[in-house]
């Protein structure tokens, strides 16, 4: 009896032991800011904008999630300076309320604690023109397609924080001239839990 205990303990002590991997869970939301600058000859269109992000996103399979950002956030818009003339009103000049949506795809390298990433998505940004606002050509909607790249790293089984870029092509809708396209460049900052 005795060898055979001693023979157990010997087995328990050289066996491998079972391995332990980090489980995450699927689903995620979160809070982020950021900074986008778009690129356009457009007037209408805001040159730079500060969003914070309301996000949510989740875990498909095989490294890929979908993800959902809505920003709101503080755009400037330089149409009328300087000098306003009949052709450029000043009525919409300075800074604005936008609001807008990112709806995307994610593919994870890794899914461990560190997760670099790409993404796509379809964009969209909706400026909020002022009440006195006299400017009748130029969109104050613009969709287009765009795509990131990033890492999220995880501090906690949970808690994750994320840096990306992004950029994007948009067309405006209903622009009334013959130059309705934009191009963006951007980033953001972002927390998350998962639950």
């Amino acid at each position: 009896m005795r060898h055979a205990l001693s023979l157990c303990l010997v087995l328990s002590l050289v066996s491998p032991a079972p391995a332990h991997a980090t489980s995450f869970a699927n689903r995620g939301i979160g809070l982020g800011v950021g900074y986008m600058r778009v690129l356009t000859d457009v007037r209408t269109v805001p040159e730079w904008a500060v969003p914070l992000w309301l996000e949510g996103s989740y875990y498909a399979e095989n490294g890929f999630d979908v993800y959902l950002r809505v920003p709101i956030a503080l755009a400037q818009v330089s149409l009328g300076i300087p000098p306003a003339t009949a052709e450029m009103p000043a009525g919409m000049a300075g800074l604005v309320v936008a609001m807008g949506g990112q709806f995307g795809v994610r593919y994870l390298f890794l899914e461990e604690t560190v997760r670099p990433f790409v993404s796509l998505h379809l964009s969209g940004i909706y400026v909020l023109r002022p009440t006195n606002d006299t400017v009748t050509t130029g969109s104050n909607l613009l969709i287009g397609p765009g795509a990131g790249a990033g890492v999220e790293v995880f501090v906690s089984d949970s808690i994750s924080l994320q840096a990306r870029g992004f950029a994007d092509w948009f067309v405006g809708i209903n622009c009334g001239s013959s130059n309705c396209q934009s191009f963006s460049l951007g980033g953001s900052l972002s927390a998350s839990t998962y639950f």
